[in-house]
């Protein structure tokens, strides 16, 4: 593949997580995190095996050209190559068949070579046996981050495959913060309104940048054994969160990353864990992916038997702990596939006191997206003590 097209495979789906992004937080007023590359992975995996309108839809929204399913999938397969030997990251995909079925040898092919995914046959009708063995390999494969990814109830004699995608970082900071400096300083929540929690501090050399023009300021941490990298973009005014999603897909992330500098900054950065999950489908479905949950969909390049196919649910789990040490980050997503039936600013204060978004980029890839506006119970605990 070319760097061309590599590059375009990146902004597009870039391009989609900002959308997906979007929709998630329109109706969240909590604290979110979510992977959209694993999001974007998993429906990427299970449009390969549809056809008609529900593969056109699909790769549509994925922003994908749908006439280009080779060429994605081999894109994706130079993701997993890349991943090969890195300790910090881990992607993996796996499909779980029912039991007596099979996959088509097309599918098969692009699930190995590509996706890397190995195929496992389970009884779906011993719906908690089933889900037991999914929720295991999901657990094994983001450190135990994500559990219950799928629930029994959504397994059943009618469901055909059930397709995950796990992701899982952890990473020390290149510089990282003295616990011996973390203190209580107020985050203010809402213009007026602030609580104390745990603010880490430390004065060593970031990447930063001032954007006055899009209202905020940003700062890059890096990590000593990783090429990931955590993006904070932190609004001007304290309740100017809302103001930046909105604009969220007007800001050229990897073009801001070239104008940041590297120079002294102080640094002060909460302490937080977040946990979020989802059920996706409405998601999805407002941004034109239906035709895969309906009667009409069409996912014949799935399976070798006969079968008209629908995809029930989509799900996704999200966790991410930023402390003194790092950060630890780790996502899955499950597609459960059923039987019809009916300028630099001058040295000086990065102040996180109040809320900010938080990007983890590898290779301008945006691995995990999440907003930080409310303290988590961690904090909490924490304040209870002082």
């Amino acid at each position: 593949m070319t760097q061309t097209a590599d590059a375009q495979f990146v902004r597009k789906t870039n391009d989609f997580a900002l959308e997906l992004y979007k929709q998630v937080i329109s109706n969240e007023k909590k604290n979110v995190v979510i992977s959209p590359f694993s999001i974007s992975t998993c429906l990427s995996f299970a449009a390969m095996g549809a056809g008609g309108l529900t593969a056109e839809e699909m790769f549509k929204v994925l922003k994908y050209d749908p006439a280009q399913k080779s060429s994605i999938a081999e894109s994706y397969g130079n993701v997993m190559t890349n991943l090969d030997g890195n300790k910090s990251l881990r992607i993996a995909n796996k499909m779980y068949i029912m039991e007596n079925y099979s996959v088509k040898f097309n599918f098969h092919e692009i699930a190995k070579k590509s996706f890397r995914s190995e195929a496992e046959n389970v009884n779906f009708q011993d719906n908690t046996a089933a889900a037991k063995k999914i929720n295991t390999w999901v657990e094994q494969k983001t450190n135990d981050k994500i559990k219950d990814l799928i629930s029994p109830d959504s397994l059943d004699e009618y469901t055909r495959l059930v397709l995950v995608n796990a992701i899982h970082f952890k990473g020390t900071w290149t510089h990282q913060f003295n616990p011996e400096s973390t203190r209580p300083m107020p985050f203010w929540i809402s213009g007026t309104e602030s609580v104390d929690v745990p603010m880490m501090n430390t004065k060593k050399h970031f990447k930063h940048g001032v954007f006055d023009d899009l209202g905020l300021a940003a700062l890059e941490l890096t990590y000593s054994d990783s090429d990931v990298s955590m993006l904070i973009l932190l609004p001007h005014e304290r309740d100017g969160l809302t103001k930046l999603e909105e604009n969220l897909q007007n800001i050229d992330i990897p073009e801001m990353l070239t104008k940041m500098h590297s120079q002294e900054v102080e640094v002060f950065l909460p302490k937080f864990k977040i946990e979020f999950d989802l059920d996706l489908k409405d998601t999805l479905e407002k941004l034109g992916m239906g035709t895969m949950f309906s009667d009409r969909a069409d996912f014949s390049e799935l399976l070798e038997q006969n079968e008209p196919l629908k995809v029930s649910k989509v799900v996704h789990k999200a966790f991410i702990e930023v402390n003194e040490e790092g950060a630890e980050a780790a996502a899955a997503t499950g597609a459960i596939v059923r039987m019809k039936r009916s300028a630099p600013f001058p040295p000086a204060h990065f102040n996180a006191d109040h809320s900010f978004l938080f990007v983890l980029i590898k290779g301008n890839h945006f691995l995990f997206m999440g907003k930080n506006i409310y303290p988590d119970k961690m904090t909490q605990l924490f304040h209870d003590e002082l």
